[in-house]
């Protein structure tokens, strides 16, 4: 009898054990979720975030939204019934997809946004928009003399876009002598050869524009090609924001209309935001936001930085 509560005794503990090697090997789940990869910056975030994940432990699950905010939707409602451990979701349409990361809070599930600012999110990473935006802002009124009319690429819906055009016009408030006097929408996908033909067309309705502005590089980069095949290089500047290679390169181009952008670290975004959903799911405290450095590029340094930061080598 004793010998027999020996051998189950013995059982049951090598069972306990084996479970508990079992659960200890057991590797976090993180799902991503990003609005679409057409776009340098945001590929760049998206391969950061899994890589980093990765090297850290996890099974990640990763979805493209493919710039369509249903596909977005329906991609994070996806990883939810996944049960993932953590939730990284970078960019989006807010009206679409806000809802469903506040259900994968209500679940449980710790959610890390890049880029994203929603009241939802344990810690949205992403470089300080505002003081990089006003910073940009201000060195193109400097560049107009303080003076001048602008022509803008700019739709709301995406946190951040709303965020930079924020930023934006409380700088205009305080230079009333730099005014929008255009305005059109950018699309995705087809940014660039889209905002060829629609600078070309406000240059057209509008020849007293000074300099045009976006929220992102992608529009200007088709602006700064349209203004160079009007022959109006040097008389109308480019203003954007991210770093794409192609602006940088532009930049460096004394040729070229696009006169400054901000150098982000998209890589460097993503790979943060999967170590503060790793600390999520070890319980961890996480900052209710983290900012990555950025640089403002302009003519006088853009050789520089592209020759500096690892994302152009």
């Amino acid at each position: 009898m004793k010998k027999r509560f020996l051998y189950l005794l013995l059982v049951l503990v090598l069972v306990v054990t084996a479970n508990t090697v079992i659960a200890a090997k057991k590797k976090p789940l993180i799902g991503i979720s990003v609005a679409g990869t057409e776009h340098d910056w945001d590929i760049n975030c998206y391969n950061g975030a899994i890589s980093r994940a990765k090297e850290l432990g996890a099974e990640v699950l990763a979805f493209s939204g493919e710039k369509r905010a249903e596909k977005q939707l329906s991609d994070i409602q996806t990883l939810i019934s996944r049960k993932v451990d953590a939730l990284i979701v970078i960019l989006g349409f807010k009206d679409v997809i806000e809802p469903a990361i506040k259900q994968a809070r209500d679940r449980g599930i710790p959610v890390v946004t890049c880029d994203f600012n929603t009241p939802y999110s344990l810690c949205n990473v992403s470089t300080n928009n505002f003081s990089a935006e006003a910073e940009l802002a201000l060195k193109m009124i400097s560049d107009l003399g303080g003076k001048g009319e602008l022509g803008i690429f700019y739709v709301p819906g995406y946190p951040i876009e709303e965020l930079r055009k924020d930023v934006l016009d409380v700088v205009l408030k305080w230079h009333p002598d730099v005014k929008i006097v255009a305005q059109e929408a950018e699309v995705e996908p087809g940014t660039v050869p889209d905002a060829y033909n629609k600078t070309r067309d406000m240059l057209r309705a509008h020849p007293e524009i000074d300099a045009f502005w976006a929220i992102y590089d992608m529009p200007m980069i088709g602006a700064a090609q349209a203004i160079a095949d009007m022959g109006l290089a040097g008389k109308v500047g480019c203003y954007g924001f991210d770093g794409d290679p192609t602006a940088m390169k532009m930049i460096m181009d004394p040729n070229s209309a696009y006169e400054a952008t901000v150098a982000q670290q998209p890589f460097k975004i993503g790979e943060t935001a999967a170590e503060v959903a790793m600390d999520s799911i070890k319980g961890k405290e996480v900052p209710v936001m983290k900012f990555v450095p950025s640089i403002l590029v302009t003519r006088e340094n853009a050789k520089e930085v592209y020759g500096t930061l690892e994302q152009y080598k």
